[in-house]
């Protein structure tokens, strides 16, 4: 048997109080008779207190306070399996792990921004396949097409600068790797969502998001940085401690955001550009206002095992027992007037 509300069956307890309160007031009614004659008169003129009557009262009431707290707690058995389609868009998330990304004018740096913005996402995506792309110097398949967004999550937290091999940032090869792990579907819409500070060393990104607009990918452009001043690229020496990214000359590297190039990625494809920059923004929110309307085929199709709502049958008998207890008399009458008619007799 299951419970959709277990929580519920802790409530039992009030059962051995109610117990007691009813043994209480039985010996209340029996004490107050006691005291209004003498046990004589109290045999000839009160009802039988010690029947049985009382008990079983109580005990129609126990019963009843249990049945309805279990009806309550909705219980559930008798297993049936139920056929499930499960339908959703394929969705990758690109995600740019260049060292750029650890700068901090996005606090508490733009890659860790983007990591929270990503599960953020996740919760807007039921039933979607969702796969993960890491790139820097080149990309990497971290998690392929999935519905497993525990998996995903679980490696989206290891993610950091070293997830990619080489350095650099190569956008255009970035959404090659997206759209060559996006199987060719026509009967659902698929979808990039690149998240970067939009730096690119010449990866050719527009030529790639011409040919993702050819296969019906849309990409979605999430710009992270500061487009004005940029922020330092934060660096550690072998001793730990903290220093910036320099040039050759010695000066320090300022990492600005690129949000031209990302806006006409997103437009050559249909999508959309959502200049984050250093604000808050909701990336759960930005899909229900541009995907949540995307074309659903179906991802996968089974059968699920379910248990029957058995909540009725302990309602029903809870009801039952109230019934009886209302149309049960408290107590037994002593039929005294036969007795002293045949005495008298």
């Amino acid at each position: 048997m299951h419970f959709q509300n277990p929580n519920l069956l802790m409530t039992l307890w009030i059962l051995p109080v109610v117990a007691g309160l009813l043994v209480h007031a039985h010996r209340r009614r029996v004490a107050a008779a006691m005291k209004f004659a003498d046990p004589a008169m109290v045999a000839r003129l009160m009802p039988a207190f010690n029947g049985p009557r009382p008990w079983i009262k109580g005990a129609l009431i126990l019963v009843a306070l249990a049945c309805l707290i279990v009806a309550a707690a909705r219980p559930r058995f008798g297993v049936y399996f139920e056929q499930v389609t499960q339908r959703g868009v394929d969705m990758f998330v690109l995600l740019d792990v260049s060292r750029s990304m650890t700068a901090e004018d996005v606090a508490p740096s733009r890659l860790e921004r983007a990591k929270s913005d990503i599960r953020d996402l996740l919760s807007k995506l039921p039933g979607d396949r969702v796969g993960l792309v890491v790139f820097a110097g080149k990309p990497a398949v971290k998690v392929p097409l999935t519905t497993d967004q525990a998996f995903f999550e679980m490696v989206l937290d290891e993610i950091d600068t070293k997830s990619a091999p080489r350095g650099g940032t190569l956008i255009g090869d970035g959404l090659r790797k997206c759209i060559e792990a996006l199987p060719e579907a026509k009967d659902r819409d698929q979808v990039i969502v690149l998240i970067t500070d939009g730096e690119d060393h010449e990866s050719l990104p527009l030529e790639a998001a011409k040919n993702a607009a050819e296969r019906g990918i849309k990409i979605f452009t999430v710009g992270l940085g500061d487009d004005r001043e940029g922020g330092r690229v934060p660096v550690r020496d072998e001793d730990g401690n903290l220093q910036f990214l320099k040039n050759s000359d010695g000066q320090e590297l300022w990492s600005k955001m690129d949000g031209k190039l990302l806006e006409e990625i997103a437009l050559t494809t249909g999508g959309a550009y959502i200049p984050a920059g250093t604000t808050a923004y909701d990336l759960g929110q930005v899909y229900e206002d541009n995907l949540a309307d995307l074309n659903r085929g179906e991802v996968q199709s089974g059968k699920k095992k379910r248990y029957r709502e058995q909540f009725q049958l302990f309602l029903c008998l809870g009801m039952l027992c109230l019934a009886v207890e209302m149309v049960l008399p408290g107590y037994g009458r002593k039929n005294s007037y036969n007795n002293n008619h045949a005495e008298v007799a």
